[in-house]
């Protein structure tokens, strides 16, 4: 029996359908290493596919299989996972559970479900939990394919416009990606991947596989979860902070690249709208602040990922408040006087581009057409 003070450790699995991860699944349950694991299974719809795919993988009937179906185990289940979890770890009969996710759904809900359990498990005398690593796990060839034009990765009941969107949350919110299938594509083309795979996220383990067989050192017991870490290593954001530092050769030797697109003028949100309808194929990701003639204080983010894009409210601008509560905010937080301009306060876009093979100077141009002039308020100091 595991001593009752160290945590039981989760490790979830996200990657698209077909990528391997019930496979890399049954490949840790049929370790000799004396592993002792639990696996919780979601998926959306009343059939629970990936749980009968298990289930002919050879389960025993000493080991936990729990499908949760009919919803997302960030949404309506979470209380059951909370319930199934909490047994799980109770029952001093796991050192693992092992939690496979959708192949449609988002990580970062999920995870951050997840990591809301461990913490209440550290009070309230629930047993210990601990999110230890986010496996994410993609096909090799397809993810050659989608990156260049392909829809190989279109399923039934799955917007095609999804879909490179979903691969690319997947990558960029994980601890640990593992190439699968690296036999059904060449040396040059892994190469690439890895190379897409870094303009997305920094931080990441990257393992390549054959037929999802990976160290255990490398999935269980690895302590490479941390949420806010995870976060933050997308690389986005981290250009972001240090657009200097971002361009990677082996990235640029692939035609990848990374930018900022920043102006002190708002844009016409019809023309914007108009101008992200025709965006070329070659702009894999991008995310930032936008400030618009409409809203002229309400800061919005964009965030576009493949054919998926998305404009939502993020805040008032700092610069929009009354004169006395500004000056508050600002002296309580003067790292935001960094970027303060006199005329126009925080306002400002902000955006960061990862492409392939991108015209950047043709996406300047049209982005800068979408601006219109802006005139500050007489007061504004």
């Amino acid at each position: 029996m595991p001593n009752s003070k160290q945590p039981v450790k989760i490790i979830m699995l996200t990657g698209y359908l077909g990528a391997g991860k019930t496979t890399l699944l049954n490949n840790i349950l049929a370790n000799d290493e004396g592993i002792r694991a639990a696996v919780i299974v979601n998926d959306i719809g009343e059939v629970n596919v990936d749980a009968s795919l298990i289930a002919e993988g050879g389960l025993s009937e000493t080991d936990s299989l729990i499908p949760l179906t009919n919803g997302c185990i960030c949404c309506t289940l979470s209380a059951d996972l909370a319930k199934q979890l909490d047994g799980i770890a109770k029952s001093g009969d796991f050192d693992y559970i092992i939690i496979e996710a959708s192949g449609i759904c988002e990580p970062i809900p999920i995870a951050y479900t997840i990591s809301s359990f461990c913490d209440q498990s550290k009070s309230g005398g629930q047993a210990p939990l601990a999110l230890d690593n986010i496996v994410a796990v993609v096909d090799c060839a397809r993810m050659f394919d989608e990156f260049h034009g392909g829809k190989d990765l279109v399923e039934k009941d799955v917007d095609e416009d999804d879909i490179e969107s979903l691969l690319i949350q997947q990558i960029e919110f994980c601890t640990t990606l593992v190439l699968n299938k690296t036999d059904t594509v060449t040396p040059d083309q892994i190469a690439e991947l890895k190379a897409i795979v870094r303009s997305l996220q920094k931080d990441a383990v990257i393992v390549e596989a054959e037929h999802a067989q990976v160290p255990m050192s490398e999935l269980l017991d690895t302590g490479r979860f941390d949420f806010n870490r995870a976060y933050n290593s997308a690389a986005w954001m981290d250009a972001m902070e240090h657009p200097e530092e971002h361009d990677d050769p082996e990235v640029l030797e692939y035609g990848i690249e990374t930018f900022i697109y920043q102006r002190r003028t708002p844009f016409d949100l019809d023309k914007l709208s108009d101008y992200v309808s025709t965006w070329p194929e070659s702009i894999i990701r991008s995310k930032g602040m936008c400030w618009f003639e409409q809203d002229p204080d309400m800061c919005y983010v964009l965030e576009q990922a493949g054919h998926q894009v998305h404009l939502t409210q993020n805040g008032l601008f700092v610069a929009s408040a009354p004169d006395g509560e500004r000056e508050r905010i600002l002296r309580e937080n003067p790292e935001l006087l960094k970027d303060w301009d006199p005329e126009c306060g925080d306002r400002m876009t902000k955006l960061c581009f990862i492409g392939r093979h991108m015209d950047k100077e043709s996406l300047i141009k049209g982005l800068d057409d979408c601006l219109v002039e802006w005139v500050p308020d007489e007061d504004f100091e």
